[in-house]
């Protein structure tokens, strides 16, 4: 098969202005004839892609699509958070799509549906915060999941830091990121990212787990090898 030719584009800039991003749906906003907040970031994340995948020739694999969904619903994926600081405060989401890329140098992954919401948001920043969660982060994961649904209020424990990322702060494991690649495939972006700090590693919480379009939680009575 011949190798796939990628089109480098030139990284945009903020003169705007910042899975299969999150479970269990992507968000969406209500038609208005009026401009959404956002939407100049809506625009440019259209556009923001290093690099973007030819997919013309793979239309003809549409039919495929619903099995490959049901395949990942039997794939459990872990649960993050993305947050970052957009124009006009806070943004946010739910991800089951953020994975260990490379140890040396810390590098990570993940993809975003970035046409709208907060996924345009985060896909124009310059930095994000990777919140991994635990099980009693539940709450945090079903806020984030939903479009409409309140984040960042009195009763939601943040601060942004001194870099500027908002921080949630019932989190242990907190890893702050700064995007080295956003490759265009699809409608999706997928990006690779640099963790340039770790903020809390803690690993005692009982880690969350997406499977099935539902949250899980792994506990001791999951484990099928001996304690190591």
């Amino acid at each position: 098969m011949a190798a796939q030719q990628h089109e480098r584009r030139p990284r945009r800039g903020h003169d705007d202005a910042a899975p299969t991003g999150g479970p269990p749906a992507p968000e969406e906003s209500p038609p208005t004839a009026l401009p959404r907040p956002g939407a100049p970031a809506e625009r440019a994340a259209a556009e923001v892609a290093d690099l973007e995948v030819p997919a013309d020739h793979l239309e003809e694999l549409e039919h495929v699509g619903e099995a490959f969904k049901a395949a990942f619903a039997h794939h459990p994926a872990g649960v993050a958070i993305i947050t970052a600081r957009g124009p006009e405060g806070p943004v946010g989401l739910t991800a089951s799509s953020v994975s260990s890329v490379s140890v040396v140098p810390p590098i990570l992954g993940f993809s975003l549906q970035a046409r709208q919401g907060s996924a345009a948001l985060l896909a124009e920043a310059d930095s994000f915060l990777v919140h991994l969660l635990d099980a009693e982060n539940l709450e945090l994961a079903r806020s984030f999941a939903v479009s409409g649904a309140p984040r960042f209020g009195p009763d939601m424990p943040w601060k942004y830091l001194e870099t500027g990322e908002p921080r949630l702060l019932g989190v242990a494991r907190v890893l702050r990121a700064v995007p080295l690649a956003r490759i265009k495939a699809g409608p999706a972006l997928v990006f690779n990212a640099a963790v340039v700090d770790v903020l809390g590693h803690e690993g005692t919480g009982i880690p969350l787990v997406y499977h099935r379009r539902r949250f899980h939680e792994l506990n001791d009575r999951s484990a099928l090898d001996p304690e190591a």
